[in-house]
């Protein structure tokens, strides 16, 4: 049966028009005239026989029938355009649209991309960076993506990037400060947390053979960058990641101030869907991610030759 309901660009212009209260902000967005959009709303009202918005003194108002709708073309229309987004991707010109945690984008990816990019030319890359990733990627544009965890995911394939292992890190400025020599004498300092459970500190006091931490000051924020730049500037001592935080202790902008590094059971996974398995370019890059992460594993293994002792810590994925 041949479809007569409205197009999809009638469709478009009402949203527009709803969202924006205003055939003129509609108009400048759609690149038409305010009375091109006015024509096409009247039109969609004498299709549909109902009335979608209240004329008002200078203002336009929607109906119960006008916000029903937008509610409904909102969702069809965004799962429209991801699909024609996924099917393009698989199909049209190598693109890859990634996500990667803000930390590991901005201390790892990024100075090192030009050489991917001198690799592939031909291969259009989109990085996005935010924090909320991973619950709904298989609902997202994102054709890969990087997740913290033990590397079970349904619907999902995963691949390890690297192994993680954890040590106390502060800035140089803080170790002078407080003249810390043992891990005894993290005592009394303020301690930078993630949100984890059980707390870390406490662990890795027990882990380590000293007494149980007493009460002491602690900040705790949401993200792993926010957690290693407030020890960058002096605030306390935070949980370094290697080796995620060995560009910071590469560069001196963070030390270990002591011989203590614990494995942990969980790490960060590259991830993608099945049926991206095959594309020439997700596989591409998500080879070079985890070579990129191997390399700076040995580095940072090179650089910390230690039989290390295994903690299972129990993180919230988001934070990282």
């Amino acid at each position: 049966m041949a479809y007569k309901g409205p197009s999809l660009q009638t469709l478009r212009v009402f949203q527009v028009a709803a969202r924006e209260l205003s055939f003129k902000r509609a108009a400048a967005e759609l690149n038409v005239t305010p009375s091109a959009v006015s024509h096409q709303i009247k039109g969609l009202e004498q299709q549909l026989q109902f009335s979608l918005f209240r004329r008002l003194n200078r203002a336009l108002g929607l109906t119960p029938a006008g916000e029903e709708l937008l509610q409904a073309v909102d969702l069809h229309l965004s799962q429209l355009q991801r699909a024609v987004g996924q099917v393009s991707r698989r199909h049209g010109a190598p693109a890859i649209r990634a996500h990667i945690l803000p930390f590991m984008a901005t201390e790892i990816v990024i100075p090192r991309l030009y050489e991917f990019q001198q690799d592939n030319p031909g291969l259009e890359l989109r990085i996005e960076t935010s924090y909320s990733s991973s619950d709904q990627f298989t609902l997202s544009d994102c054709d890969l993506g990087v997740r913290f965890g033990t590397g079970s995911w349904p619907g999902l394939m995963a691949e390890k990037l690297m192994s993680l292992r954890v040590t106390p890190v502060c800035s140089p400025e803080f170790q002078r400060q407080h003249k810390m020599k043992t891990l005894a004498d993290i005592r009394g300092k303020t301690l930078i947390n993630l949100p984890m459970e059980p707390n870390p500190w406490q662990r890795l006091a027990e882990e380590s053979g000293i007494a149980p931490l007493p009460p002491h000051q602690e900040i705790t924020l949401d993200n792993y960058l926010s957690n290693l730049t407030a020890a960058e500037q002096n605030l306390g001592l935070a949980l370094g990641l290697l080796p995620m935080a060995f560009p910071m202790l590469q560069k001196n902008r963070l030390i270990a101030p002591f011989d203590v590094h614990f494995s942990i059971d969980e790490s960060y996974w590259v991830v993608y869907r099945p049926q991206d398995a095959q594309r020439p370019e997700v596989q591409t890059f998500k080879r070079w991610l985890i070579g990129l992460f191997a390399t700076l594993q040995n580095s940072s293994d090179e650089f910390y030759s230690f039989e290390a002792q295994k903690v299972s810590f129990v993180a919230n994925p988001h934070t990282h």
